[in-house]
Protein backbone atom coordinates (compact mmCIF):
# COMPACT_ATOMS: atom_id res chain seq x y z
CA UNK A 1 0.00 0.00 0.00
CA UNK A 2 1.09 3.52 -0.71
CA UNK A 3 -0.29 6.99 -1.14
CA UNK A 4 -0.67 10.12 0.99
CA UNK A 5 -3.34 8.67 3.30
CA UNK A 6 -1.21 5.62 4.00
CA UNK A 7 1.80 7.77 4.79
CA UNK A 8 -0.19 9.88 7.29
CA UNK A 9 -1.56 6.79 9.05
CA UNK A 10 1.93 5.18 9.06
CA UNK A 11 3.52 8.27 10.60
CA UNK A 12 0.84 8.56 13.30
CA UNK A 13 0.42 4.90 14.23
CA UNK A 14 3.55 3.33 12.85
CA UNK A 15 4.08 0.85 10.09
CA UNK A 16 3.55 -2.19 12.29
CA UNK A 17 0.18 -0.95 13.60
CA UNK A 18 -1.17 -0.35 10.07
CA UNK A 19 -0.13 -3.82 8.92
CA UNK A 20 -1.69 -5.37 12.02
CA UNK A 21 -4.99 -3.50 11.46
CA UNK A 22 -5.14 -4.57 7.77
CA UNK A 23 -4.33 -8.18 8.74
CA UNK A 24 -7.00 -8.21 11.42
CA UNK A 25 -9.61 -6.68 9.12
CA UNK A 26 -8.64 -8.48 5.91
CA UNK A 27 -12.11 -10.01 5.56
CA UNK A 28 -13.70 -6.56 5.63
CA UNK A 29 -11.25 -5.18 3.13
CA UNK A 30 -11.65 -8.14 0.74
CA UNK A 31 -15.42 -8.35 1.32
CA UNK A 32 -15.82 -4.66 0.56
CA UNK A 33 -13.90 -5.15 -2.67
CA UNK A 34 -16.07 -8.15 -3.62
CA UNK A 35 -19.26 -6.18 -2.88
CA UNK A 36 -18.10 -3.30 -5.08
CA UNK A 37 -17.30 -5.77 -7.87
CA UNK A 38 -20.73 -7.45 -7.57
CA UNK A 39 -22.56 -4.12 -7.72
CA UNK A 40 -20.55 -3.21 -10.80
CA UNK A 41 -21.45 -6.48 -12.56
CA UNK A 42 -25.17 -6.03 -11.78
CA UNK A 43 -24.99 -2.45 -13.04
CA UNK A 44 -23.43 -3.58 -16.32
CA UNK A 45 -26.06 -6.33 -16.81
CA UNK A 46 -28.95 -3.96 -16.13
CA UNK A 47 -27.45 -1.30 -18.40
CA UNK A 48 -26.95 -3.70 -21.31
CA UNK A 49 -30.32 -5.47 -21.07
CA UNK A 50 -32.37 -2.44 -20.18
CA UNK A 51 -33.57 -4.16 -16.98
CA UNK A 52 -36.10 -6.25 -18.91
CA UNK A 53 -34.73 -9.62 -17.83
CA UNK A 54 -32.93 -10.38 -21.07
CA UNK A 55 -35.93 -9.93 -23.38
CA UNK A 56 -38.01 -12.61 -21.63
CA UNK A 57 -41.68 -12.00 -21.00
CA UNK A 58 -44.17 -13.67 -18.70
CA UNK A 59 -46.44 -16.08 -20.59
CA UNK A 60 -50.18 -15.39 -20.55
CA UNK A 61 -52.22 -17.16 -17.90
CA UNK A 62 -53.86 -20.45 -18.85
CA UNK A 63 -56.59 -20.25 -16.25
CA UNK A 64 -60.04 -19.28 -17.45
CA UNK A 65 -61.38 -16.12 -15.85
CA UNK A 66 -64.99 -16.80 -14.87
CA UNK A 67 -67.82 -14.32 -14.57
CA UNK A 68 -70.06 -14.13 -11.50
CA UNK A 69 -72.76 -16.14 -13.28
CA UNK A 70 -73.26 -19.80 -12.44
CA UNK A 71 -74.99 -22.50 -14.43
CA UNK A 72 -75.98 -25.49 -12.31
CA UNK A 73 -77.28 -28.93 -13.21
CA UNK A 74 -79.59 -31.04 -11.04
CA UNK A 75 -79.31 -34.71 -11.99
CA UNK A 76 -80.74 -38.06 -10.91
CA UNK A 77 -78.86 -40.22 -8.42
CA UNK A 78 -76.02 -41.34 -10.73
CA UNK A 79 -74.95 -37.80 -11.61
CA UNK A 80 -72.73 -37.43 -14.65
CA UNK A 81 -72.59 -41.22 -15.11
CA UNK A 82 -76.26 -41.20 -16.17
CA UNK A 83 -76.43 -41.54 -19.98
CA UNK A 84 -79.11 -38.84 -20.32
CA UNK A 85 -76.95 -36.33 -18.43
CA UNK A 86 -73.80 -36.55 -20.60
CA UNK A 87 -75.03 -34.47 -23.56
CA UNK A 88 -76.55 -31.86 -21.23
CA UNK A 89 -73.27 -31.50 -19.29
CA UNK A 90 -71.33 -31.23 -22.57
CA UNK A 91 -73.69 -28.48 -23.75
CA UNK A 92 -73.21 -26.63 -20.47
CA UNK A 93 -69.45 -26.80 -20.90
CA UNK A 94 -69.75 -25.51 -24.47
CA UNK A 95 -71.77 -22.57 -23.21
CA UNK A 96 -69.27 -21.94 -20.41
CA UNK A 97 -66.42 -21.78 -22.92
CA UNK A 98 -68.26 -18.96 -24.72
CA UNK A 99 -69.77 -17.08 -21.77
CA UNK A 100 -67.20 -17.83 -19.02
CA UNK A 101 -69.99 -18.78 -16.60
CA UNK A 102 -69.08 -21.35 -13.96
CA UNK A 103 -70.74 -24.76 -14.33
CA UNK A 104 -71.45 -27.31 -11.61
CA UNK A 105 -73.81 -30.18 -10.89
CA UNK A 106 -75.61 -31.75 -7.97
CA UNK A 107 -77.07 -35.27 -7.91
CA UNK A 108 -80.29 -36.08 -6.05
CA UNK A 109 -79.47 -38.77 -3.51
CA UNK A 110 -81.96 -41.27 -2.15
CA UNK A 111 -85.54 -41.58 -3.31
CA UNK A 112 -86.00 -40.25 -6.84
CA UNK A 113 -89.15 -38.20 -6.27
CA UNK A 114 -90.08 -34.57 -6.78
CA UNK A 115 -90.47 -34.09 -3.04
CA UNK A 116 -87.00 -35.46 -2.33
CA UNK A 117 -85.44 -33.46 -5.18
CA UNK A 118 -87.02 -30.15 -4.05
CA UNK A 119 -84.41 -29.41 -1.30
CA UNK A 120 -81.62 -30.03 -3.81
CA UNK A 121 -83.26 -27.57 -6.20
CA UNK A 122 -83.58 -25.04 -3.38
CA UNK A 123 -79.90 -25.40 -2.51
CA UNK A 124 -78.91 -24.61 -6.12
CA UNK A 125 -81.18 -21.56 -6.14
CA UNK A 126 -79.72 -20.57 -2.75
CA UNK A 127 -76.19 -20.81 -4.19
CA UNK A 128 -77.21 -18.02 -6.57
CA UNK A 129 -77.18 -20.20 -9.69
CA UNK A 130 -78.21 -17.90 -12.53
CA UNK A 131 -79.52 -20.84 -14.56
CA UNK A 132 -80.49 -24.30 -13.27
CA UNK A 133 -80.86 -27.18 -15.70
CA UNK A 134 -82.64 -30.37 -14.72
CA UNK A 135 -82.47 -33.87 -16.17
CA UNK A 136 -84.70 -36.73 -15.04
CA UNK A 137 -88.18 -37.12 -13.66
CA UNK A 138 -87.40 -36.23 -10.02
CA UNK A 139 -85.51 -32.98 -10.75
CA UNK A 140 -88.10 -32.05 -13.38
CA UNK A 141 -90.88 -32.64 -10.83
CA UNK A 142 -89.04 -30.45 -8.30
CA UNK A 143 -89.08 -27.56 -10.79
CA UNK A 144 -92.83 -28.07 -11.27
CA UNK A 145 -93.32 -27.94 -7.48
CA UNK A 146 -90.88 -25.21 -6.43
CA UNK A 147 -89.66 -23.38 -9.56
CA UNK A 148 -92.00 -20.41 -9.06
CA UNK A 149 -90.58 -19.88 -5.53
CA UNK A 150 -87.31 -18.72 -7.10
CA UNK A 151 -88.23 -16.00 -9.61
CA UNK A 152 -84.63 -14.75 -10.02
CA UNK A 153 -83.44 -18.19 -11.16
CA UNK A 154 -83.95 -19.38 -14.75
CA UNK A 155 -84.84 -23.06 -15.07
CA UNK A 156 -84.11 -25.08 -18.19
CA UNK A 157 -85.86 -28.45 -18.01
CA UNK A 158 -84.57 -31.12 -20.36
CA UNK A 159 -87.76 -33.11 -20.77
CA UNK A 160 -87.75 -36.86 -20.95
CA UNK A 161 -90.50 -39.44 -20.94
CA UNK A 162 -92.56 -39.63 -17.78
CA UNK A 163 -91.67 -36.27 -16.26
CA UNK A 164 -94.14 -33.69 -14.97
CA UNK A 165 -94.74 -30.65 -17.13
CA UNK A 166 -92.98 -27.65 -15.65
CA UNK A 167 -94.64 -24.29 -16.01
CA UNK A 168 -93.74 -20.78 -14.95
CA UNK A 169 -92.36 -17.51 -16.26
CA UNK A 170 -88.84 -18.56 -15.28
CA UNK A 171 -89.09 -22.10 -16.71
CA UNK A 172 -88.17 -23.19 -20.23
CA UNK A 173 -88.60 -26.74 -21.52
CA UNK A 174 -86.09 -28.34 -23.88
CA UNK A 175 -87.23 -31.49 -25.67
CA UNK A 176 -84.56 -34.20 -25.78
CA UNK A 177 -84.37 -35.92 -29.16
CA UNK A 178 -80.77 -36.95 -29.93
CA UNK A 179 -77.41 -36.57 -28.18
CA UNK A 180 -75.92 -34.06 -30.64
CA UNK A 181 -79.20 -32.19 -30.79
CA UNK A 182 -79.50 -32.00 -26.98
CA UNK A 183 -75.94 -30.73 -26.60
CA UNK A 184 -76.41 -27.89 -29.08
CA UNK A 185 -79.89 -27.04 -27.74
CA UNK A 186 -78.55 -26.85 -24.18
CA UNK A 187 -75.56 -24.69 -25.19
CA UNK A 188 -77.80 -22.31 -27.11
CA UNK A 189 -80.44 -22.16 -24.36
CA UNK A 190 -77.84 -21.50 -21.66
CA UNK A 191 -76.23 -18.71 -23.69
CA UNK A 192 -79.66 -17.14 -24.29
CA UNK A 193 -80.64 -17.44 -20.62
CA UNK A 194 -77.41 -15.77 -19.51
CA UNK A 195 -77.92 -12.88 -21.93
CA UNK A 196 -81.53 -12.21 -21.03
Amino acid sequence: MSGPAYEVVRRVFGRTAVKAWIGAHRRWVLGGGAAVAAVAVVGVVVATTGGSGGGRSIPPTRARAYTEEQVCLLTPEHGLADASVGPVWAGMQDASAKTHAKVSYLAVAGEQSAGNAAPYLASLAGRKCTVVLTVGAAPEGAVALDGPKFPKTRFLVVEGAGGKKSVGANVQALASTGDGDVRSKVASAVESALQG
